[in-house]
């Protein structure tokens, strides 16, 4: 939390992060399904209208702390890649630091599984993905200006399956490697830089 933010930020901070502690906790002991949101509010100490407040999208988003705006984001992980970087490892870039990828520890291994073995969460992490195609065909359009849009598209959308893709095998941050290298030789981009 920045220094010099209010208590009312902290306090909301405070409250959110309860919560997602204590739906994890619980998602972990019990299992998704098992679980209400009634129960998760009890867990955390709040009123059910809070949790709601915090997590307008219920059970699912409680998983993940934070909610990002994952095409602003993407689109800025691009647009300040180091000179040389193609947009495609910018993007596999990126998604190194997000899930399934940066899990060093047994704890994000355990969420991991829990959102891989839940196919709403599982629906909801790929959905955070494949909704930024078109973001994706824009950043590949300003580095293939000649290629169809379509052919954009079909690259942004193999490009965010990826993940999906990768979490699935023993090494995901070597699949995702692999499976975007063939992409990237696949459409003719290796040198690429633009």
């Amino acid at each position: 939390m920045a220094a010099g933010t209010g208590l009312r930020e902290r306090k909301k901070a405070q409250n959110r992060q309860s919560l997602h502690l204590a739906a994890l906790r619980l998602f972990l002991e019990q299992g998704f399904d098992n679980v209400t949101v009634a129960q998760i509010a009890e867990e955390a100490n709040v009123a059910l209208t809070t949790l709601f407040t915090y997590f307008p999208a219920g059970k699912v988003a409680l998983v993940f702390e934070h909610d990002e705006d994952r095409p602003a984001a993407l689109r800025q992980a691009v647009e300040n890649r180091a000179a040389g970087t193609d947009v495609i490892r910018a993007i596999e870039e990126f998604m190194n630091t997000r899930l399934p990828f940066d899990t060093e520890d047994k704890h994000s291994r355990d969420v991991l599984e829990l959102i891989y073995s839940t196919p709403q969460l599982r629906s909801y992490v790929r959905a955070k993905w494949t909704d930024c195609e078109d973001d994706v065909a824009s950043m590949l359009a300003s580095s293939q200006p000649t290629a169809p849009p379509a052919s954009l598209h079909a690259l942004a959308l193999f490009i965010l399956e990826c993940p999906d893709l990768a979490a699935r095998e023993p090494s995901p941050q070597e699949a995702l490697s692999m499976l975007l290298d063939n992409l990237r030789r696949g459409w003719g981009l290796e040198a690429s830089s633009s």
